[in-house]
């Protein structure tokens, strides 16, 4: 058997790695996942557990870290590493820099089985579909497999990968999915771009059978604490016959709350679709507004999404007793400081109750970044190489009150939540950016994320603090 060791630095529990463990499993190999900052972190469990590859799942901005580390063990260790995740599937250059030994792109549990499997017979990684690797001086990249139609043929994500984050973080809350892909082409997600990549590859939006969701339900709440169902499908409920009749049975079989995100108008399309929701045991709900500016949003951003429909949802998720966050973006390309003042203004008629705004980052492959490098918002010389570890921070496009508009990020929630300082941080967007603005966002953004999730107070306060400082270190 073949050991497969998953490192990551944020203290949170990902489906992706999840996934690949109880598949690699299930075929008679072993992997673990180990949380650090630094070499020196993960020097017991590397010598003690042996692996014969390390793991990175990273997205932009996360793949530094994950390069560095990947160096330190090769230099100290000389263990080989493969990468997954956004980054290395939207940008396979990154698979050319030094420490990188392999990529693997896309939906990565099969091909991290054939990985393993030739780690176990002594076999070269040629043949395996999906892979980006070094050989003879250059770089190999192999083609895409077909896509799994049946989802419910891979085992249920392991949910004891995480155990090493049992009292280091709030884990009465956890992810399942319904679905893969999205239908949608807004031009900021990676969604359009990963459906390119598996174009004539099978089917791209798969939704789940209702009793295996069921089944994994269950077996997540008689063998775990959970209290709260996160279905993290980029829609969830994308067919409504679909959703009307689980409904009815996860209430009865399972009987947890549960959050999801949708889609305003679908939402609007259907006055029994919130109140399905809410009788199911839906607390909250989580759909994009992105921009206050309808052109912005939908001839820039192709969302698709009128104000008339965002309004009638945020009606009808209030009248059936639903909470609901709102996702919204500054610092668009083509957006003016009028526009981001419109997004406010948005959120405050809608009476968001958890008001949420990152600032655009030119992510690599999306539709978005391509568009503001044709504008010349970005530097012809930008590398998504060089991203922020976080899009709560600044800006990399050049724009006229560029610095107004990440200013007014940090004040986004101040600002919908409480409607009566609107006026005067409209005056304190005008001053330099400072650190007090990136803590005073902190402040309000850990407020929204433990009352929107639901959350434990102390426990998420702890992971902030931990995670938060060494964001703010990076910038």
């Amino acid at each position: 058997m073949a050991r497969l060791l998953f490192l990551q630095n944020l203290e949170y529990e990902f489906l992706g790695p999840m996934y690949i463990s109880s598949m690699v499993k299930q075929n008679a190999h072993e992997c673990q996942l180990a949380l650090g900052q630094t070499l020196a972190d993960f020097s017991s469990i590397i010598d003690d557990y042996r692996p014969d590859i390390v793991g990175f799942s990273v997205m932009s901005g996360s793949h530094s870290w994950g390069r560095e580390m990947a160096a330190e063990i090769k230099h100290s260790y000389g263990i080989p590493n493969v990468f997954g995740g956004a980054h290395p599937t939207f940008f396979p250059k990154f698979a050319e820099e030094e420490p990188v030994d392999m990529i693997a792109r896309g939906e990565g549990e099969e091909t991290m089985l054939d990985v393993m499997d030739r780690i176990d017979q002594g076999k070269p990684f040629d043949d395996v579909p999906n892979l980006a690797l070094k050989k003879n001086g250059g770089l190999v990249h192999k083609p895409f497999r077909d896509l799994r139609r049946d989802l419910d043929d891979y085992p249920f994500p392991d949910r004891h990968l995480y155990d090493t984050l049992n009292k280091r973080f709030d884990r009465s809350v956890r992810n399942v999915i319904t679905s893969r892909g999205c239908p949608f082409h807004c031009t900021f997600c990676f969604e359009d771009a990963m459906r390119e990549l598996y174009r004539g590859k099978g089917k791209y939006v798969r939704i789940r059978r209702i009793d295996k969701v069921i089944e994994e339900c269950k077996q997540l709440k008689s063998e775990t604490d959970v209290r709260i169902i996160y279905f993290a499908d980029d829609v969830f409920g994308m067919s409504k016959r679909w959703l009307y009749d689980f409904l009815p049975v996860y209430r009865r079989e399972v009987g947890l709350d549960f959050i999801c995100l949708v889609r305003a108008d679908i939402v609007a399309s259907d006055d029994e679709y919130a109140y399905r929701l809410a009788e199911g045991g839906c607390r909250s709900v989580f759909f994009g507004v992105e921009s206050g500016n309808e052109k912005l949003r939908n001839i820039v951003l192709k969302k698709q999404l009128t104000d008339a429909q965002i309004i009638r949802a945020a009606e009808l998720l209030h009248d059936a007793g639903i909470k609901f966050r709102t996702y919204n973006i500054m610092g668009l390309p083509e957006e003016t400081l009028e526009d981001a003042i419109s997004t406010v203004e948005l959120n405050i008629k809608l009476k968001a109750d958890y008001p949420w705004c990152s600032i655009f980052s030119p992510f690599p492959g999306t539709e978005l970044t391509k568009y503001a490098l044709r504008k010349g918002y970005l530097d012809e010389q930008f590398e998504p190489s060089g991203l922020s570890t976080s899009f709560f921070i600044k800006s990399d496009l050049k724009m006229p009150n560029i610095m107004e508009i990440c200013n007014l990020q940090k004040f986004f929630q101040t600002a919908v939540l409480w409607p009566a300082t609107f006026p005067i941080i409209k005056h304190l967007i005008r001053l330099k950016p400072n650190r007090l603005f990136v803590w005073w966002f902190g402040l309000f953004y850990f407020f929204v994320y433990i009352k929107s999730e639901r959350r434990n107070p102390w426990a998420t306060f702890i992971f902030a603090i931990r995670n938060f400082r060494h964001v703010l270190a990076k910038q």
